[in-house]
């Protein structure tokens, strides 16, 4: 897949195009459908298949305070559009001026004579241009003016409840793993760089890679989790802690995993550590041994839920080609 940042430098011509459109923060089930519903008509009438998404968030342009915490960092949203098969991803720097300009005026300038769409696919309820003036609906009557079919892609439901980004935030934040997992399509993960830490977890038999988590992220709640970590495409199991390490009097938030069975330096890499299952909340600890005999019981608890999480894919009915168990 292709990434280009800014109309400035779009090289790509007059190739006719089939544009999913949107901000996809999360990249969820609902976005999925969006995205593999502008793929298909790519394929199904020969044009190319193309993303166009916004970086930073629009709302951290017009209203910053109401600004939300990102769940996908861009690499890590660029990645699973890239899964979807899309062959283009083009990112728009959402500035002032891009706010201001009349919805109408970003269906000729931008969709229509820069990226030359035939089809372009977006959610129920998406809105673009100045105050949300482009509507599916009025994108629909613009594309019978200008020449280009419009895919309005209704709710994406789990249990009855739509999908929606905000309220993947909210159950990450109450906790909610499983719904949040089940709303996602995958389990929830944190991306980041792997970093020198007080070296504590050594010391106590469970050396632990120190996460460094960028800002504005949408975090799960804190606490210890078994997880999956992936390195080099190869995935580890293992159990994480994330929050203040309360008996050690850490101010800043922290990502800590220790993987099990592996040997190595990981300093300076790149993780991604994908959150299976909540253990407990964090707590604070009378004594080091105390921690101590709680990390294993934490160990012990992760590693029966992992391997039962491996027994599952012995049963491709239950798994998504992503290896999500849609019972989750």
């Amino acid at each position: 897949m292709d990434v280009v940042r800014g109309l400035e430098n779009w090289t790509e011509g007059k190739v006719a195009s089939s544009v999913a459109l949107g901000f996809f923060d999360g990249v969820h089930r609902g976005h999925q459908k969006i995205i593999a519903t502008a793929v298909q008509a790519a394929k199904e009438h020969g044009l190319r298949s193309l993303v166009v998404t916004f970086e930073p968030h629009p709302l951290a342009v017009l209203r910053p305070a109401a600004a939300p915490l990102i769940l996908t960092p861009f690499q890590e949203k660029a990645r699973l559009i890239k899964e979807l098969g899309a062959d283009t991803l083009l990112v728009l720097n959402f500035t002032p001026y891009l706010a201001a300009l009349e919805a109408k005026d970003f269906v000729r300038n931008v969709l229509v004579e820069t990226l030359s769409a035939r089809h372009v696919t977006v959610g129920y309820n998406y809105t673009f241009g100045r105050e949300g003036q482009g509507t599916p609906e009025a994108l629909a009557a613009w594309g019978r003016e200008f020449g280009f079919a419009v895919n309005r892609i209704p709710p994406v439901c789990v249990n009855g409840e739509p999908v929606s980004s905000s309220r993947i935030r909210e159950l990450l934040a109450q906790g909610e793993l499983e719904k949040a997992a089940s709303f996602l399509g995958r389990f929830p993960a944190v991306v980041g760089r792997v970093v020198p830490g007080a070296r504590r977890g050594r010391s106590l038999g469970f050396p632990t890679a120190n996460i460094e988590l960028g800002q504005g992220l949408a975090l799960p709640r804190f606490g210890v989790y078994a997880v999956r970590t992936w390195h080099q495409e190869r995935c580890y199991a293992g159990v994480a802690n994330i929050g203040c390490v309360p008996t050690f009097g850490a101010k800043e938030v922290r990502l800590e995993v220790h993987l099990f069975d592996f040997l190595g330096n990981l300093y300076g890499k790149h993780l991604r550590v994908e959150f299976i299952a909540f253990l407990r909340p964090e707590q604070m600890f009378n004594s080091t041994e105390d921690l101590k005999v709680q990390l294993e019981r934490d160990a012990r608890q992760a590693k029966d839920i992992l391997r039962r999480l491996e027994e599952l894919k012995s049963s491709p009915a239950l798994f998504t080609t992503t290896g999500v168990c849609d019972r989750i």
